[in-house]
């Protein structure tokens, strides 16, 4: 069928030898890391643009609250991805090291992801 299949290790020397490769440059505190939509509940939608320093500063807020999160705690997501308190949750589950389910998709079941999570 013309499908190849490679593993990751593959993959990252296939583009390690390939010259024609794009560049990577590193992210400045400043730099876009995502643009987040508004519902438009107060006005037109819009988008914010959230820098990395944002987004850093947001998901240490936990740490100078007193709130200990670690690797034995598990967060559900079950918002869109552009929305601005999902990024919280999965940037502070990534510098944390928290474990994150999705749901289904369906908000009538969330209830029972959780359960199942």
């Amino acid at each position: 069928m013309g499908i190849s299949l490679y593993s990751f290790a593959e993959v990252i020397a296939m583009g390690a030898s390939d010259d024609s490769a794009v560049s990577f440059d590193e992210p400045k505190a400043d730099s876009i890391f995502i643009f987040s939509y508004t519902s438009g509940t107060t006005g037109n939608p819009k988008a914010v643009m959230l820098t990395h320093k944002n987004i850093i500063a947001s998901a240490s807020c936990p740490i100078y609250i007193g709130v200990v999160l670690d690797n034995k705690d598990t967060i559900i997501s079950y918002l869109p991805y552009a929305h601005s308190f999902g990024q919280f949750l999965f940037v502070t589950s990534l510098i944390r090291g928290l474990r994150i389910g999705y749901y289904s998709g369906d908000p009538l079941k969330l209830l029972d992801d959780l359960q199942a999570l």
